[in-house]
């Protein structure tokens, strides 16, 4: 298999060197690095700042929003390992090995990516001890908390040798690409993703489902070249996956502070911001929505979160006048509820609950009839009744109204 030819696109190849003075073992690409436990096949390429990735630049960032992930304290990608594992199947068991741990990492102003290779599975104990010399404290990796955490852990285990990631703070991209693009992308790939917010387009890439098969012949065949493929498949993946943190930072960032037409992005950041605790801010991003021009679900959805956060607030009028365009946008049920309970107990207006109560019940009485269940109109059977008393109890003189 003829190598790769975007070997070439950012990085000067490896000279090749001539076969008849180059000793068997030794890689027509990288080099073979000594461990206390042997000797392993090391790939690395080096690609100064301001290189393109796509539509991006590659910088070196030594911060990002905290709203990425707020489980991390003061987390440093300048400091961090990008991780991408290539292995031998997807189920992660004990027969699952990684035969290319590929890390990404900043080495003065040049993003090093170095590629553990693992020529034969008795050559694993070198791979692993290499991998560990060239650990930091930070992780970034994408999807590596179900996956390449897990089985990288495993194989360390297996090995018994001392796993190093144990204690570093792990960014997985893939929750936070969720949370921000939930409404903007349809499938959650790395490589959708890359296309998607990055503008970065692969050629000739191997399959993804092909890399394992191509590894095993690659044991039966020695030919090296038969990895290349597989090679700028990982370097890729982590190239993407260094940018794609730093365009999720800037995108947070953008929104707080200038804003944008965005009314789905915007929505999307106030639900972190509100799933953080950082209500105020969430607040305030709510109300760049533009009522004119957001979708139904947007604006829906927006409502629904504002309401909750007015309560917080004790804001009730507002928090009621939000809850009634929600039940006049959407007939929703349960926004006629929370009406009638900010009507009753904080605005102490039993009268108008009432209203909105019998209102719930004729939108739910279609609903739970063909449905055959109960449930919610008897709750709201419940709250009528106590209303009604406490109205009865309000026109007889001299007595004053309850509070239930």
């Amino acid at each position: 298999m003829a190598s790769d030819s975007r070997f070439d696109l950012y990085f000067p190849a490896t000279p090749k060197r001539d076969s008849r003075k180059r000793p068997s073992e030794v890689p027509r690409l990288g080099y073979l690095r000594e461990t206390d436990a042997g000797k392993v096949w090391v790939v690395e390429w080096s690609i100064p700042e301001g290189a393109k990735h796509g539509g991006s630049e590659i910088r070196r960032v030594k911060s990002i929003n905290p709203l990425i992930d707020t489980s991390l304290d003061k987390f440093n990608p300048a400091a961090a390992v990008v991780l991408d594992t290539e292995t031998t199947g997807l189920a992660g068991g004990t027969g699952t090995y990684a035969f290319i741990i590929g890390a990404g990492f900043w080495v003065k102003n040049t993003l090093v990516v170095r590629q553990y290779l693992m020529r034969d599975f008795n050559e694993e104990p070198a791979q692993l001890t290499a991998f560990a010399e060239d650990c930091r404290k930070q992780l970034i990796s994408f999807n590596g908390k179900c996956f390449d955490f897990p089985l990288l852990a495993n194989r360390y285990k297996i090995n018994r040798m001392k796993f190093p990631l144990d204690s570093t703070n792990h960014l997985d991209m893939l929750f936070c690409s969720r949370r921000i693009w939930k409404r903007h992308c349809d499938s959650f790939r790395l490589g959708d993703l890359e296309k998607r917010i990055l503008g970065f387009a692969r050629t000739d890439d191997v399959p993804s489902h092909l890399i394992p098969s191509i590894f095993f012949d690659y044991l039966q065949n020695r030919d090296e070249r038969m990895l290349y493929p597989i090679l700028n498949h990982n370097r890729d993946d982590i190239l993407s996956l260094h940018q794609l943190t730093i365009a999720a930072s800037q995108t947070i960032s953008d929104q707080l502070e200038k804003g944008g037409n965005d009314d789905d992005l915007v929505l999307s950041i106030a639900e972190i911001s509100f799933m953080s605790g950082r209500m105020k801010e969430a607040l305030d991003l709510l109300g760049r929505i533009n009522g004119s021009y957001a979708s139904s679900p947007t604006l829906i959805q927006a409502l629904k979160i504002k309401a909750h956060i007015l309560k917080k607030f004790r804001r009730w009028e507002e928090a009621l006048d939000t809850y009634m365009r929600l039940a006049d946008m959407d007939s929703e049920i349960s926004a006629l509820v929370e009406s009638a309970k900010l009507c009753e107990h904080r605005l102490k207006n039993p009268a108008k609950a009432l209203e909105l109560v019998r209102r719930a019940e004729i939108a739910i009485e279609i609903e739970e009839y063909c449905r055959g269940e109960r449930t919610f109109a008897d709750q709201l059977d419940h709250r009528k009744g106590r209303l009604l008393k406490k109205l009865a109890r309000r026109k007889k003189p001299g007595i004053g109204l309850s509070t239930a």
